[in-house]
């Protein structure tokens, strides 16, 4: 199918649908397009601009729109070498205002193509759904967390369209791709080495080889340009294991609050209106502190056993066909998303789930179907604060809306309905057939 049927199908009664999704889209993209013109700061801004504009460009060191992020991180890197070596171009600009303006078409352009990838993966060898790629258009800029990043100008638009590209290379086994991706996207927030489990469950032995070599690749070029001591995760081994917070001590990214020191070691710096984190554990503490019955450690950790054990159940005994890869990568992008420290824009991996799922069920007949339909269409809703504008709710609650939703338990209730849709599909895959030769005839 081409993408001009896939924007525009040829049947007149697909057409209304199809350009509903295409105005739903472009009006949320260019919404994010022109608040990103005029507000453009978010993590992404307080990395910048790195020791070694101090050197190469001067100008933009001392650019007046990079003090608060200088007095901030010190020239540290803070994320991973892939972001410093993909973005190394901008040291030439000479102010963030500049780097801003041009990241904005960059990155949009990025979750285009990351969105063209995607609806090519999901109709590759399926029959004709005309009109799907106008629906993942709207799904994908419908969708808040891509808002957060476009306008903040976040790293994850990149990040996105690599994990989309792995994913499609993995699928048509072109390794050395995937591994290559896999590299990249494990030395920006290196939580995706855990993509790694499906090379080794699957035996793909190309794959792990070119992650490793990738891997020396990127990180033998930081260190030539800026030096492994200078980031973050060179300083000490322990931040990795302090993102994961329920398996650290409380003390994460930021002190321990007072009131929170009153609780469990699990939910000691969890506090109410924050309204930024927004992972599993975070979720889970906000039920926890409006019901105390409620145990949020035990049901983080079940919630992970089961989720670790359909991953190692089905790989063992799937081979990696198209849709078991999917939903293999799904769940190792939920879990990576979400289950260590986690701001609501890092769940942009999420809509290769959703996507995913939308496109299975209506490719598919299958039972229940309707009421998996319903469920997803649910879950996108909860994950996506009800596709209400935060702005708007705030003004009709006359409260912080954006932080009573990341705290009201919704968006958990949304990720937990997505995640247990993804393993019931992953252990649905059905087995592949063991092909039985014929006893040979025997004579007397």
């Amino acid at each position: 199918m081409t993408l001009a049927e896939g924007l525009w199908p040829r049947d007149r009664r697909a057409r209304p649908i199809a350009a509903a999704c295409l105005t739903i889209g472009s009006l949320y993209l260019a919404k994010a397009i022109y608040r990103g013109v005029t507000f453009d700061r978010g993590d992404f801004y307080f990395s910048l601009p790195g020791a070694y504009a101090q050197h190469l460009n001067p100008a933009l060191w001392n650019s007046p729109d990079l003090r608060s992020a200088i007095e901030f991180n010190h020239g540290a890197y803070l994320y991973g070498p892939t972001q410093y070596l993909t973005l190394f171009p901008i040291v030439f600009l000479d102010s963030y205002r500049s780097i801003a303006f041009v990241l904005l078409a960059v990155y949009a352009g990025a979750l285009l193509l990351a969105c063209y990838l995607l609806w090519k993966l999901l109709v590759s060898g399926e029959r004709e759904l005309p009109g799907s790629a106008a629906l993942l258009f709207a799904m994908t800029f419908a969708f808040l967390p891509v808002t957060q990043v476009l306008i903040q100008r976040e790293f994850e638009a990149i990040a996105w369209l690599v994990l989309v590209a792995g994913c499609a290379a993995f699928v048509r086994r072109r390794d050395a791709a995937s591994g290559a991706a896999v590299a990249f996207l494990t030395w920006f927030k290196y939580w995706p080495i855990a993509f790694v489990a499906v090379f080794l469950m699957h035996r793909r032995v190309k794959a792990l080889g070119v992650f490793a070599v990738a891997s020396l690749a990127l990180l033998g070029s930081a260190h030539a340009l800026f030096g492994l001591p200078n980031f973050l995760i060179g300083r000490t081994v322990g931040i990795v294991t302090s993102l994961v917070r329920p398996l650290g001590s409380g003390e994460v990214l930021y002190p321990a609050i007072p009131r929170g020191a009153q609780k469990s070691d699990f939910c000691r710096q969890w506090i109410w209106g924050r309204g930024t984190a927004a992972d599993v554990r975070w979720e889970l503490c906000s039920v926890e502190d409006r019901f105390p019955l409620v145990p949020a450690r035990s049901i983080f950790f079940a919630i992970l056993v089961v989720t670790a054990a359909a991953f190692v159940w089905s790989t063992l005994r799937l081979e990696s066909a198209k849709w078991s890869a999917i939903w293999e990568f799904s769940l190792l992008a939920i879990a990576g998303g979400s289950f260590v420290h986690a701001h609501y824009y890092y769940f942009i991996v999420f809509l290769l789930p959703l996507s995913a799922l939308a496109f299975w069920y209506m490719l598919r007949p299958q039972p229940w179907r309707r009421g998996k339909v319903t469920l997803l269409a649910i879950s996108y809703l909860l994950l996506n604060a009800f596709m209400i504008p935060p702005s708007w709710l705030s003004a009709v609650l006359a409260r912080d809306a954006w932080a009573w939703f990341l705290d009201s338990g919704f968006c958990l209730l949304g990720l937990l309905l997505l995640l247990g849709l993804v393993l019931w599909e992953l252990v649905q895959c059905p087995m592949p057939r063991v092909v039985r030769s014929a006893a040979p005839a025997t004579t007397r």
